[in-house]
């Protein structure tokens, strides 16, 4: 009897315990999001509007809404602008992929610019000149020291 209550206790305190990383929590929503008046993120904005609002997740937190309803709400509440970053549909998709295009052409262009500057360093400068009694000393040189 004993070693049924035992695990029936255990199993309880096992769910007790990952109950709260299966819901969302505020936090996980406050830096989702951001003051609207402050345009700063709603986890470390103190204005009235970011208290108003935090206020207006923590209720739905508490009745067991998820991260997504929540979310809706707040856009529904206060509009688009509350949320710390565009959604991932639609027009606003734009915003994730161009970033995401602008560094792969810039890396696709190194390989290109990198040799045009090449070309172009080894043009300018063109082979200087040596006089005769220059070259008639190098000659000795060079026999001198084979190598």
């Amino acid at each position: 009897m004993r070693r049924s209550l035992a695990v029936v206790l255990l199993i309880f305190a096992l769910a007790a315990a990952v109950t709260p990383a299966l819901g969302v929590t505020s936090q996980e929503i406050y830096r989702e999001t951001r003051c609207p008046t402050c345009n700063t993120p709603l986890d470390i904005s103190n204005s009235p509007a970011a208290l108003d609002i935090k206020e207006f997740i923590a209720v739905r937190v508490a009745k067991g809404q998820s991260e997504d309803q929540i979310l809706d709400a707040l856009v529904a509440e206060f509009g688009r602008e509350v949320l710390a970053t565009p959604p991932k549909s639609g027009f606003d998709l734009v915003a994730w992929i161009v970033p995401i295009l602008l560094v792969v052409v810039g890396l696709g262009a190194i390989p290109f610019v990198t040799r045009a500057w090449a070309r172009k360093r080894a043009g300018d400068a063109p082979a200087p000149e040596i006089s005769p009694e220059d070259a008639a000393l190098l000659e000795d040189e060079l026999r001198k020291h084979p190598g």
